[in-house]
Protein backbone atom coordinates (compact mmCIF):
# COMPACT_ATOMS: atom_id res chain seq x y z
CA UNK A 1 0.00 0.00 0.00
CA UNK A 2 1.30 3.40 -0.94
CA UNK A 3 -0.34 6.79 -1.06
CA UNK A 4 -1.63 8.03 -4.43
CA UNK A 5 -0.48 11.60 -3.71
CA UNK A 6 3.20 10.74 -3.30
CA UNK A 7 6.16 10.23 -5.61
CA UNK A 8 9.03 8.10 -4.36
CA UNK A 9 12.04 6.12 -5.41
CA UNK A 10 13.38 3.47 -5.79
CA UNK A 11 10.92 2.24 -8.37
CA UNK A 12 11.25 -1.32 -7.03
CA UNK A 13 10.57 -0.26 -3.43
CA UNK A 14 7.71 -2.71 -2.95
CA UNK A 15 10.01 -5.55 -4.04
CA UNK A 16 12.40 -4.69 -1.20
CA UNK A 17 9.77 -5.28 1.46
CA UNK A 18 9.82 -8.49 3.45
CA UNK A 19 7.31 -11.02 4.67
CA UNK A 20 4.67 -10.31 7.27
CA UNK A 21 4.24 -6.58 7.82
CA UNK A 22 7.04 -4.37 6.57
CA UNK A 23 7.34 -0.65 6.00
CA UNK A 24 9.41 1.05 3.29
CA UNK A 25 11.20 3.84 5.16
CA UNK A 26 12.40 7.17 3.85
CA UNK A 27 14.61 9.73 5.59
CA UNK A 28 13.02 13.20 5.44
CA UNK A 29 13.95 16.69 6.61
CA UNK A 30 10.69 17.40 8.46
CA UNK A 31 9.55 14.09 9.97
CA UNK A 32 7.02 15.82 12.24
CA UNK A 33 4.77 16.18 9.17
CA UNK A 34 4.56 12.41 8.66
CA UNK A 35 4.30 9.08 10.47
CA UNK A 36 7.70 8.45 12.02
CA UNK A 37 8.85 4.85 12.39
CA UNK A 38 11.07 4.03 15.37
CA UNK A 39 13.05 0.82 14.92
CA UNK A 40 15.55 -1.14 16.97
CA UNK A 41 19.07 -2.01 15.78
CA UNK A 42 17.81 -4.96 13.73
CA UNK A 43 15.06 -2.99 11.97
CA UNK A 44 12.13 -4.25 14.04
CA UNK A 45 9.44 -1.59 14.39
CA UNK A 46 9.08 -0.48 18.00
CA UNK A 47 6.62 2.34 17.48
CA UNK A 48 4.96 4.53 14.88
CA UNK A 49 4.62 8.16 15.92
CA UNK A 50 1.81 9.96 14.09
CA UNK A 51 2.95 13.48 13.19
CA UNK A 52 4.91 13.87 16.43
CA UNK A 53 5.97 17.38 17.52
CA UNK A 54 9.32 15.91 18.67
CA UNK A 55 10.09 12.86 16.53
CA UNK A 56 12.41 10.13 17.82
CA UNK A 57 13.64 9.49 14.27
CA UNK A 58 13.79 11.12 10.85
CA UNK A 59 12.62 7.92 9.12
CA UNK A 60 9.00 7.83 7.94
CA UNK A 61 6.99 5.16 6.19
CA UNK A 62 5.92 5.77 2.63
CA UNK A 63 4.57 2.33 1.76
CA UNK A 64 3.93 -0.99 3.42
CA UNK A 65 3.26 -4.59 2.57
CA UNK A 66 1.37 -7.14 4.66
CA UNK A 67 -0.14 -10.58 4.46
CA UNK A 68 -3.86 -11.26 4.32
CA UNK A 69 -3.68 -12.78 7.80
CA UNK A 70 -2.17 -9.62 9.28
CA UNK A 71 -4.69 -7.47 7.42
CA UNK A 72 -7.45 -9.58 8.99
CA UNK A 73 -5.88 -9.21 12.46
CA UNK A 74 -5.64 -5.43 12.04
CA UNK A 75 -9.23 -5.28 10.81
CA UNK A 76 -10.48 -7.32 13.79
CA UNK A 77 -8.55 -5.06 16.16
CA UNK A 78 -9.95 -1.95 14.47
CA UNK A 79 -13.50 -3.28 14.94
CA UNK A 80 -13.10 -3.81 18.69
CA UNK A 81 -15.42 -1.67 20.81
CA UNK A 82 -13.79 1.54 22.01
CA UNK A 83 -11.13 1.69 19.27
CA UNK A 84 -10.91 5.04 17.57
CA UNK A 85 -7.95 4.62 15.24
CA UNK A 86 -7.92 7.25 12.52
CA UNK A 87 -4.40 6.34 11.46
CA UNK A 88 -2.62 3.17 10.41
CA UNK A 89 0.15 4.06 12.87
CA UNK A 90 -2.03 3.97 15.99
CA UNK A 91 -3.65 0.72 14.89
CA UNK A 92 -0.27 -0.88 14.20
CA UNK A 93 1.00 0.31 17.60
CA UNK A 94 -1.89 -1.48 19.30
CA UNK A 95 -1.20 -4.60 17.22
CA UNK A 96 2.50 -4.47 18.14
CA UNK A 97 1.62 -4.17 21.83
CA UNK A 98 -0.27 -7.46 21.51
CA UNK A 99 2.73 -9.31 20.16
CA UNK A 100 2.66 -8.37 16.49
CA UNK A 101 5.94 -7.89 14.66
CA UNK A 102 6.80 -5.52 11.85
CA UNK A 103 10.00 -4.61 10.01
CA UNK A 104 11.24 -1.21 8.90
CA UNK A 105 13.20 -1.37 5.66
CA UNK A 106 15.44 1.68 5.19
CA UNK A 107 15.55 1.42 1.40
CA UNK A 108 13.68 4.58 0.41
CA UNK A 109 15.76 7.06 -1.57
CA UNK A 110 13.41 9.99 -2.28
CA UNK A 111 9.92 10.79 -1.01
CA UNK A 112 7.67 13.70 -1.95
CA UNK A 113 4.09 14.40 -0.89
CA UNK A 114 2.49 16.19 -3.84
CA UNK A 115 -0.47 17.46 -1.81
CA UNK A 116 0.94 21.00 -1.65
CA UNK A 117 2.26 23.39 -4.30
CA UNK A 118 5.76 23.06 -2.83
CA UNK A 119 5.51 19.27 -2.90
CA UNK A 120 4.20 19.32 -6.45
CA UNK A 121 7.19 21.38 -7.56
CA UNK A 122 9.56 19.03 -5.73
CA UNK A 123 7.95 16.06 -7.44
CA UNK A 124 8.37 17.64 -10.90
CA UNK A 125 12.08 18.19 -10.16
CA UNK A 126 12.50 14.68 -8.79
CA UNK A 127 10.81 13.09 -11.80
CA UNK A 128 12.81 15.23 -14.24
CA UNK A 129 16.03 14.22 -12.51
CA UNK A 130 15.15 10.50 -12.59
CA UNK A 131 13.93 10.75 -16.17
CA UNK A 132 17.15 12.32 -17.41
CA UNK A 133 19.31 9.88 -15.45
CA UNK A 134 17.41 6.91 -16.88
CA UNK A 135 18.06 8.27 -20.37
CA UNK A 136 21.76 8.42 -19.66
CA UNK A 137 21.82 12.21 -19.23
Amino acid sequence: MGFPDTVWFPEDGFCRLGRGLSFLLFRVERPQLFDVVVTDGQGAVEEIQVKPPEPKSDWIWGAFKLTGRILSELHDLWLEPGRRDEYIGTLVNAWLSRGGRAAGIRAGESYVDVGTLHGYRQAIQLLACHSSSSLGG
